[in-house]
């Protein structure tokens, strides 16, 4: 499971995921929005951007609607997420897309169709990237928020 390193936080805050976003799965550092009727959160799309999920759905391996998750936000905000535990279990999963690992430090950042951080543009910019994911850093991906 990756690992959310938080910098700096402009604001934190839980909020309630119902039990089919768990069941879909997720890692930490991948972006949600609320619902539309504003109770839970879910995977977000492009500009409907919210928030950073710092915790794992793993977490909430036992799903009752209504689980916590703790998400971070706030333009400012700067975290870096830890891909350690991938790269020693070979999994190839990331919280962003593999476009991300050829940009250059300060790359717009982009949020694509499942939360992850892209570098191609679908809407808005949403972060600046402050570190490159490469072998030689465990894939470590560092982001500051613009939202």
């Amino acid at each position: 499971m990756s690992k959310v390193i938080v910098n700096f936080a402009a604001q934190k805050k839980t909020y309630a995921v119902t039990a089919a976003v768990v069941a879909t799965g997720w890692k930490p550092g991948q972006v949600f929005t609320l619902v539309p009727a504003g109770d839970y959160i879910k995977i977000a799309q492009a500009d409907e951007s919210m928030f950073v999920a710092i915790d794992d759905d793993d977490e909430l391996s036992t799903p009752p609607t209504g689980s916590l998750a703790t998400v971070i936000f706030g333009s400012g905000t700067e975290f870096f997420v830890d891909h350690s535990e991938e790269v020693a279990a070979s999994d190839a999963v990331r919280v962003y897309e593999t476009e991300v690992a050829s940009a250059s430090a300060g790359a717009n950042l982009y949020v694509g169709a499942t939360g992850k951080w892209q570098t191609t543009a679908t809407g808005s910019v949403k972060g600046k990237l402050s570190e490159i994911p490469a072998a030689a850093n465990n894939y470590r991906l560092g982001v500051i928020l613009r939202f």
